[in-house]
């Protein structure tokens, strides 16, 4: 019994949270909002600047909503920008959680044909830098 409950906590232990609700809340609403307005970062966490991918008709830009006090993602921002009719989507890519990936899923569902295959180039494009990112050794960084 000792040893299946060991197992389970040191399981417990590296498995990062998920994006919380007001995580994700943040990252839809809230940076929107602070960057029209020219507000700081919600207390206790950071930005992180990921990639972008532009492509003729619309501009992706991923960005990490990083905790501070461990170092660890919360999910990923993603702006979507169409250029012909200059609409601007702030969507949150969330890590963990189940519900709320459904509600992105929901989000991205919204869209047309054209901005779906394009941002399915982008994450793509998305997925081949961060393995690039976190597949290169330590040192080399």
């Amino acid at each position: 019994m000792l040893l299946i409950m060991l197992t389970a906590f040191c399981y417990a232990q590296d498995k990062p949270d998920g994006t919380t609700l007001e995580e994700y809340n943040y990252m839809t609403k809230g940076y929107k909002i602070q960057i029209s307005s020219g507000l700081d970062v919600k207390r206790g966490y950071r930005i992180d600047d990921v990639t972008s991918y532009p492509t003729p008709l619309y501009d992706f830009k991923f960005k990490s909503l990083v905790r501070e006090k461990d170092g660890v993602s919360a999910g990923l921002i993603l702006i979507a920008t169409s250029k012909m009719w200059s609409n601007v989507y702030y969507l949150a890519i969330p890590i963990n959680n189940a519900d709320l990936m459904k509600s992105f899923n929901k989000d991205v569902d919204l869209w047309d044909e054209s901005m779906t295959t394009a941002y399915s180039e982008a994450s793509t494009f998305l997925m081949s830098e961060l393995f690039r990112i976190y597949s290169t050794p330590k040192s080399v960084k």
